[in-house]
């Protein structure tokens, strides 16, 4: 983003030098100077010029590691960059359990629930960062050769393309309730079982690639509708350390962020235990084991990749603080939980739902969350983001 920035603010300036030039050039002609001193007059123009072009081949494309401050500063109102929030944006993310049949009243029913808690629980100020959505459509494969995945709980397909029709019916509910609450819509999957049982048919980089696709066609969207000075949409991956091999795992993060045009983030909102793998089920061999680097590549190192640590419990905590104490420029976006309330009286900003016949969850409160990672990481950037993930029955 920082690139892209000043690559505008590149080529506003070029253009503006280009038609000095060209002025210059013309009422040289209408004056009837000579070839000399035209050359006098348009040299100086020149030489900027092959300047700003050395300078720009030379420049990197972006900044590397990704400065999330330099980021969220981009997200907030002018009238917000003088003003840090004191506090994270909270927010509620789901795990999508539905049927493709139903996807179009589900989601719509999902964007105005969460944007009316948003703007009840008075997130919706200037002064805050936009709300973070993750929804996750569960671990992926393909079915009849079409790329999707099949939803945690209930088992339901969704091809990428359903994915991105629902997302928009999630987007144009929650613009339609407010056109100022801004959202972060990030867009998630699991590395669970990977294109298990799929064979040759499913490519875990080719999932990737088509995962950046669905989220570069939804920016697009989202812009052709001018709903992108309050909307963006993100990629979002739960890579679980012991869901599958960090080989497998790496596939899909380069698949990614190879395609990934907008250069959104994609948010890791997995863990990073310590332990094996599951099982290829279909070789029945182990799959490859996780080092640090690659926790750290998964988590922030590879392109825009950036950590939304899930924190449950002390365990979890004392893993993401681990890895930031080996690698000390990685920055914690946020955090997310999946604790529900037990019918506890709740803050207007506790994103926690009912815990019920429906959900189920466990672990940490948000705020409890929050206040345990805040006491033992190393980074000066804030924390922008607390999302609440109740776990379907």
């Amino acid at each position: 983003m920082l690139f892209q920035r000043i690559y505008a603010k590149g080529s506003g300036v070029f253009m503006q030098e280009q038609r000095r030039s060209s002025y210059s050039y013309r009422s040289a002609r209408r004056r009837r100077f000579s070839p000399v001193a035209l050359i006098v007059a348009i040299l100086p123009f020149v030489l900027v010029l092959f300047l700003y072009t050395r300078a720009w081949d030379a420049a990197p494309r972006f900044a590397f590691p990704w400065n999330t401050a330099q980021w969220f500063a981009a997200l907030l109102p002018v009238s917000a960059h003088t003003t840090q929030p004191a506090r994270p944006t909270f927010s509620r993310s789901w795990y999508i359990e539905g049927s493709v049949a139903s996807k179009l009243g589900d989601m719509q029913a999902l964007g105005q629930q969460d944007v009316r808690w948003m703007l009840a629980s008075q997130q919706c100020s200037g002064s805050n960062y936009g709300s973070l959505v993750i929804l996750d459509f569960g671990e992926p494969h393909t079915s009849q050769g079409v790329y999707g995945t099949y939803t945690v709980k209930t088992n339901h397909f969704w091809s990428d393309t359903d994915i991105a029709d629902g997302a928009k019916q999630y987007m144009m509910a929650w613009h339609t309730v407010s056109s100022a609450c801004r959202l972060e819509l990030a867009i998630g999957l699991s590395n669970h079982h990977q294109c298990a049982y799929n064979g040759p048919s499913c490519s875990i980089t080719e999932v990737g690639t088509q995962w950046a696709d669905t989220v570069n066609s939804l920016n697009t969207w989202v812009k052709s509708r001018n709903y992108d000075k309050q909307i963006q949409v993100w990629g979002a991956y739960d890579a679980e350390t012991t869901w599958d091999g960090a080989d497998r795992t790496r596939q899909f993060v380069d698949g990614f962020n190879g395609n990934d045009a907008f250069k959104v983030p994609l948010v890791d909102f997995g863990d990073m235990r310590q332990g094996d793998p599951l099982t290829d089920p279909d070789t029945g061999q182990a799959e490859q084991r996780w080092t640090d680097e690659d926790r750290y590549y998964v988590a922030f190192k590879a392109g825009y990749d950036v950590p939304l640590p899930e924190i449950y419990d002390g365990p979890d905590l004392h893993d993401w603080v681990r890895l930031q104490q080996v690698y000390p420029d990685l920055n914690f976006l946020g955090i997310m939980t999946e604790a529900c309330s037990a019918g506890e009286r709740l803050s207007p900003i506790d994103p926690r739902v009912d815990c019920g016949s429906i959900f189920n969850g466990y672990g940490f409160p948000p705020v409890t969350a929050l206040s345990q990672l805040k006491q033992n990481i190393l980074q000066k950037d804030p924390l922008y983001y607390v999302t609440s993930m109740p776990v379907p029955f």
